[in-house]
């Protein structure tokens, strides 16, 4: 990639959109009417927007650790922001040497060649990514060190605090059980929810009777940390722990969009295999609902929405209350390794500060 792409991370602020981009309307960090390299002309033409939405999330990862290390207070801040960029710069450097000749030899076509060639472009994005987000937890860690310390004391989920809902056809009970996509490993979903996320009249029956999963929460609490209180509802299931704001009885669909964080970015092969152990359902969740700026489709509209995929599948969210000011609490289980007892590849916890509009993350480790 050329120059304005090595100092992708240095000058880019993303701004986030009021709506959820679908894969035609992915944009990479760059203009693409400048691409002038092969892998930068291979992103712009990547018609699934994977590849665009990797290149536009490391971009966003990349300023704000820059941003984080320039605030800290590392005696050796400096030399750590110059391997920064010469780390950015040998992978942008790695990724430009790809030659297609190297594909075409193990492939049986030009095509497979091409999609071989893309993959790899995939894979080497998102394990740039999970190293920038490593380096990201580290400094977030000393900048934030008495509230990352005290998310690790306080990571369970604290009932005491919360309002337990029973089986009912109405709010804030029934945005729980609709508003993300299926929440119970065994239940026929569909059955239960309309694609407006309403509960249906003929299965009103059925959802008074409904015992364990999904357990409906709710509270009063100031999410946003303006002042003013909000209806928060919390479902955990199967498949996801979803906190969602709720008024006059309905989803406060631009609300609760705010909550959600950057995980919502990876999907495929290293998330896709583990999910599909378990149940082969959720893993369409990763492909479909992978956007840009931390951004989720499906809320408040979503013309192919399908209540058996579930959106925030495998993410737990909670709220954790630190020194006067409320914080989001994200657990990721998509890179659990079923056959070990840690997965350290990538970081699992989250602490979030919602101020108003602004998501600001605070810890991740």
């Amino acid at each position: 990639m050329q120059k304005f792409l090595i100092i992708l991370g240095l000058c880019l602020m993303l701004g986030i959109g009021a709506n959820a981009q679908s894969p035609s309307e992915a944009k990479p960090s760059f203009d693409c009417a400048k691409a002038k390299s092969n892998v930068e002309k291979m992103i712009c033409n990547d018609k699934s927007g994977n590849l665009q939405n990797l290149d536009r999330y490391m971009a966003e990862v990349y300023t704000q650790l820059t941003k984080e290390l320039k605030v800290s207070k590392f005696p050796d801040k400096e030399q750590r922001l110059k391997d920064l960029l010469d780390s950015q710069r040998a992978f942008i450097k790695k990724l430009n040497k790809i030659d297609r000749a190297d594909f075409i030899q193990y492939s049986h076509n030009e095509e497979d060649a091409y999609e071989e060639r893309s993959d790899f472009i995939q894979h080497s994005y998102e394990n740039r990514i999970t190293d920038l987000l490593k380096l990201l937890g580290k400094v977030l860690d000393s900048n934030n060190k008495e509230l990352c310390e005290y998310a690790r004391q306080h990571d369970e989920f604290d009932e005491s605090k919360w309002q337990e809902l029973p089986p009912s056809i109405n709010p804030p009970f029934s945005i729980g059980l609709c508003a993300f996509g299926s929440n119970i490993k065994y239940g026929v979903f569909y059955s239960y929810c309309t694609k407006k996320r309403e509960i249906k009249k003929e299965a009103e029956a059925d959802i008074l009777d409904l015992k364990g999963y999904p357990y409906i929460y709710k509270r009063k609490i100031d999410i946003n940390n303006d002042g003013v209180l909000d209806d928060v509802v919390l479902s955990i299931g199967n498949y996801f722990g979803a906190l969602a704001i709720y008024k006059n009885g309905k989803l406060d669909a631009k609300a609760s969009d705010k909550i959600y964080g950057d995980d919502l970015h990876f999907h495929g092969e290293k998330t896709e295999e583990e999910v599909c152990l378990e149940n082969e359902v959720p893993c369409f969740a990763f492909q479909t609902y992978a956007m840009p700026s931390n951004k989720i489709s499906g809320i408040p509209e979503q013309p192919e929405f399908n209540p058996e995929f579930p959106i925030l599948t495998r993410l737990n969210y909670d709220v954790m209350e630190f020194k006067g000011k409320n914080y989001i609490a994200l657990y990721n289980r998509r890179f659990d390794d079923f056959y070990k007892e840690e997965n350290t590849t990538y970081p699992k916890r989250r602490i979030y500060l919602l101020k108003g509009d602004k998501r600001e993350l605070k810890c991740t480790y």
